[in-house]
């Protein structure tokens, strides 16, 4: 009896254990299972934030593209004003400014300010037109005292004189740009030269604030002498000066009206259809301002 009990309890023992076996193993299954598919839902996760991330990486550098296009554009356009904002103020502030392109000068540019003894600016002129002057290359002139000329004649007299010569004529610039203070110094030397004869010196030497010079739109050229009529240089301006807008300013037979002696040597621009007109009908400038400007 004792032997059939003992039995008993030991297979009640193994019954135990196995279904305690078989328990762990249903465990370790699911636990198995449940590991695997957790880690696929991870994965699965990862590849989808992984797709994200480079997608939102992409539609980033897109944007910043267009953001850096947008920039450009923005930049070009600033540029453009900028620049179109410079050009208006250089021209409002510079009134002569000249368009040249090549050796093409602007025809239609003109100057045809009239001085004289009728038209005298003022002693404070040399602060109107001292923002508009320019200095002379020195191979276009022969000294190193008058240097300056209006910035609007420039292109025009040194194209004239670097095409005189390349002709192999030299002429070259002797008195631009006067100040009001130089030219009183002239005129008062001359008074003194002719025995205090103010009216006489007048019609040699202009009276300070009634000479073209202190306008920054005329020219001396090579020597302020009669002689001058007599050079290859006054030949070829004869021929060529119009060509490049200036007129001989005070021309012989025309004293009564310009009130200044004929002067061979003394060029004005006036502008290329301006100088053509006034050559073609023997006129001086006076007329011309009388006929077609007054």
């Amino acid at each position: 009896m004792s032997n059939k009990r003992e039995m008993a309890i030991k297979r009640r023992r193994r019954f135990i254990i196995l279904v305690c076996l078989v328990f762990l193993l249903i465990v370790g299954i699911i636990v198995s299972i449940v590991s695997c598919a957790s880690k696929k839902v991870s994965k699965k996760k990862t590849e989808k934030k992984s797709t994200t991330t480079s997608s939102e990486e992409t539609v980033s550098v897109s944007s910043n593209e267009d953001i850096i296009s947008s920039s450009s554009e923005i930049i070009s356009s600033n540029e453009s004003v900028v620049a179109s904002k410079v050009e208006s103020v250089v021209a409002s502030k510079v009134k002569s400014k000249v368009e040249v392109t090549g050796n093409q000068l602007d025809k239609n540019y003109q100057n045809i300010l009239l001085v004289n003894e009728k038209n005298p600016l003022p002693e404070s002129y040399d602060n109107e037109v001292s923002p508009y002057l320019v200095k002379i290359d020195a191979d276009l002139r022969n000294n190193n005292n008058n240097t300056m000329i209006h910035s609007g004649v420039y292109p025009y007299l040194s194209a004239m004189v670097r095409a005189a010569q390349r002709e192999g004529v030299n002429l070259k610039v002797l008195s631009p740009y006067r100040s009001y203070a130089y030219q009183k110094r002239l005129f008062e030397n001359q008074v003194r030269s002719v025995g205090g004869d103010e009216a006489k010196a007048a019609t040699v030497v202009a009276r300070p604030g009634t000479s073209e010079h202190n306008t920054g739109l005329c020219v001396d050229f090579n020597i302020a002498e009669d002689e001058f009529e007599s050079t290859p240089m006054f030949t070829w301006l004869s021929k060529h000066g119009e060509e490049y807008g200036f007129i001989l300013r005070y021309p012989k037979g025309k004293q009564d009206i310009t009130g200044i002696v004929y002067e061979s040597w003394h060029w004005r621009f006036v502008g290329i259809k301006v100088a053509e007109k006034m050559n073609d009908e023997g006129i001086c400038l006076e007329e011309y301002v009388n006929k077609y400007a007054k």
